[in-house]
């Protein structure tokens, strides 16, 4: 018997609202995701301007710490459900600008991504394969890996 809770992570999955966080290169493959060859409105994805009606996070490129106050307020902003996806090496641990006094190390530490699209840049293909496996996670009703803990939770700006 289908449940309520079910009939909505259904209906959640299909048509989520994506929020982004451009800090890099990797934008502009996100950007050819969305644009005409790869078309991502097909599969249900809709870029919001705003992160209070945003169900995903995208973080693409370099989190410096100058940075990472507004990128956690933005966070905070989003509803109940939310979901991270980190797209590219920076996001992940700085890319090849880790050994800079200036860029956050291992930003899964402080804000976890449920879903890490891997590349430097990763390809469109890529980026939209990730949200898809982000759209199954949502649909079988798996709670948001930055909502079940992160130092973000504990750091005062």
């Amino acid at each position: 018997m289908l449940k309520v809770l079910d009939f909505f992570n259904y209906a959640r999955s299909k048509s989520p609202w994506i929020v982004h966080f451009c800090s890099g290169c990797c934008s502009l493959e996100m950007l050819a995701a969305m644009g005409p060859r790869y078309d991502w409105e097909r599969y249900g994805y809709i870029m919001t301007p705003t992160p209070r009606q945003a169900d995903i996070m995208f973080i693409t490129g370099l989190v410096s710490k100058k940075i990472l106050p507004a990128l956690l307020r933005t966070y905070e902003q989003m509803p109940e459900p939310r979901y991270v996806v980190a797209i590219g090496a920076c996001a992940y641990d700085g890319g090849p600008y880790n050994d800079s006094v200036s860029v956050i190390k291992n930003m899964t530490e402080i804000l976890p991504a449920d879903v890490f699209v891997a590349g430097c840049p990763p390809r469109p293909e890529a980026i939209i394969a990730g949200l898809e496996e982000l759209k199954e996670k949502i649909k079988r009703g798996e709670p948001s890996a930055s909502s079940q803990g992160g130092l973000w939770k504990q750091m005062k700006f």
